[in-house]
């Protein structure tokens, strides 16, 4: 038994993952693009104003192709990561958030891997915060001090140029924004080739 002494297995994790996209030579054309899109109101959205109707129009324009390819490569390495059968970027639209703006709890129904690319986030923008399913299942446990094994909710705080990467089936949500100009480019994943 000794060889097992104080050996720490964490089963069971739920990894995000992080990528920095400063300087991408798309975002320019991107913005432009986004400030001169129609709107409607999203129904997850309260407060601002998003692409959601349109599914998928952002990035497959044209002059926004490096931006999807790089995208799709990361989802590449976060699939990796994972090892889920090889993922392709779908559907995808953007969101305006007004000031005190939130998106209400949710998760992304037929897809495998989600992502947010915070392509404007000025000061006071909303984090995105992420809840545990653990937690309800937890109901005796509890704890003198938060680490990463028994929190039941993780907030990300909102940069400009951050792409979050996460499984669709983990719940999120924004606290309350307060600027007007918070944008965020949301995608879903699907598998590359059919199962069924």
């Amino acid at each position: 038994m000794d060889r097992y002494d104080d050996r720490i297995m964490h089963l069971f994790p739920t990894s995000v993952m992080l990528f920095d996209m400063s300087n991408h030579p798309c975002k320019a054309k991107a913005l432009e693009i986004i400030d001169a899109s129609q709107t409607d109101n999203h129904p997850l959205l309260n407060k601002g104003k998003g692409s959601f109707k349109n599914n998928g129009s952002l990035l497959s324009n044209p002059e926004l192709t490096q931006l999807k390819n790089d995208i799709q490569a990361n989802i590449v390495k976060y699939s990796n990561l994972l090892g889920t059968f090889p993922l392709r970027l779908t559907n995808n639209w953007f969101n305006i958030m007004e000031p005190d703006g939130t998106v209400n709890p949710h998760r992304h129904e037929g897809s495998v891997i989600s992502g947010a690319y915070y392509i404007r986030a000025p000061e006071g923008s909303s984090s995105l915060h992420f809840s545990s399913p653990l937690a309800p299942l937890r109901m005796n446990q509890l704890t003198e001090s938060s680490n990463p094994l028994n929190v039941s909710e993780y907030a990300i705080p909102c940069a400009e140029d951050l792409l979050i990467l996460f499984p669709s089936w983990l719940e999120h949500y924004t606290d309350k924004n307060n600027n007007d100009l918070r944008t965020v480019i949301s995608f879903n994943t699907h598998y590359a080739k059919t199962f069924f």
